[in-house]
């Protein structure tokens, strides 16, 4: 049964389902670069569900036409910013939509475009990579500082994209370290061509690490995985099977036993992760489990908020339990993702990963 909605959002909305996804995510709208008062001004005009996705689209609209006009006047750093921010407020109209794909895809597709044209002019720009796999191609955002900064990989959560995480890239690479945001199956564009499977995700991780390899300003680099949400779990899962230095999980995952106990609307997301219809969640949830994972013989941070909705804290607990060693974090006040606390949890797990690679 889910818990109630207890916050400062309860009974604001006639739709339930609004209120729901407001008090998960409010705060992890202002962490991820939007403005209070804009974020206000979008929930406050949005009273039913079907209201979502344009509400929020509308308010990207406005941002992406400042961004091409400043990009028109050659004012880049001006247009990198508002188109950066036109494209994650197109994420969050679309993050949480299920039952309608073709919404889904047609917003999704204009935040990834409207990225794309703002990656460039980001400082330092971010470089759009391909890797190919099965038939088509994991893709992500390079964005790098030198030729011996280490580097993190970052990897997404169930609704959460690589673009989602240009906001958390400049707290790494203010300390010397190079980001990779990459999208598994399941994941952003790499949906499109191959729903979420545990082992599947483990291969495209192997894969993404061989082409690394390959690269000769990226091989000799010391390399460590971040995951948020869902990507805590997939971050530690899998460490293991690739070249990495040290692992970050936040408010990850330890299996998903307890699945049915889970908020609707994340059961519903899962399905859509999967590509499966829900009677099967079950069997692909079954494969997600990190008993057989850890320990891991290398660094690892666990960081989780004890007033976590959506991942309960006691997933935090177990992964502590069967990695001993691990540094862990519980935030007594914290959110999911503790993105109610992101201008302190933020640099310091980007301090963490300094320190383990020895960034300059």
């Amino acid at each position: 049964m889910e818990e109630p909605i207890a916050d400062e959002h309860k009974g604001r909305y006639v739709d339930d389902r609004v209120a729901r996804v407001v008090a998960n995510w409010f705060p992890r709208f202002l962490a991820n670069g939007l403005d209070y008062l804009d974020v206000t001004r979008i929930l406050d005009s949005i009273e039913r569900w079907d209201q979502w996705g344009s509400t929020w689209e509308t308010a990207g609209e406005a941002y992406e036409e400042l961004g091409r006009d400043a990009l028109g006047q050659g004012h880049s750093q001006t247009a990198g910013a508002h188109l950066r921010r036109a494209a994650l407020t197109y994420q969050f109209a679309q993050f949480v939509i299920t039952g309608d794909d073709a919404t889904r895809r047609r917003i999704h597709t204009r935040m990834a475009d409207t990225y794309r044209t703002a990656a460039p002019l980001l400082q330092p720009s971010a470089t759009p990579i391909q890797v190919p796999w099965r038939g088509i191609n994991l893709v992500g955002y390079l964005r790098t500082i030198g030729d011996e900064s280490p580097l993190v990989v970052l990897v997404p959560g169930l609704e959460s994209t690589k673009e989602q995480f240009s906001t958390f890239e400049p707290f790494l690479l203010d300390r010397g370290l190079s980001t990779l945001s990459f999208e598994g199956p399941g994941q952003g564009e790499t949906w499109y061509g191959h729903g979420f499977r545990d082992p599947a995700y483990v291969d495209a991780m192997r894969t993404l690490f061989a082409w690394i390899g390959d690269q000769p300003d990226l091989s000799s680099r010391r390399v460590a995985l971040l995951g948020t949400s869902f990507g805590g779990y997939l971050a530690l899962r899998c460490a293991p099977e690739v070249p990495v230095a040290a692992a970050v999980d936040i408010a990850g995952f330890f299996n998903l036993k307890e699945f049915e106990q889970l908020q609707q609307v994340i059961r519903d997301n899962f399905a859509h992760f999967m590509k499966v219809d829900a009677a099967g969640v079950a069997e692909v949830a079954a494969e997600v489990d990190l008993s057989g994972t850890l320990p891991l013989a290398m660094p690892v941070l666990v960081v989780h908020g004890e007033k976590d909705p959506i991942v309960p804290v006691e997933n935090a607990r177990k992964i502590a339990a069967a990695q001993p060693d691990a540094d862990v974090w519980l935030y007594p006040d914290g959110n999911h993702s503790c993105n109610n606390l992101h201008t302190i949890v933020r640099p310091a797990i980007s301090d963490w990963l300094a320190d383990r690679l020895g960034a300059a």
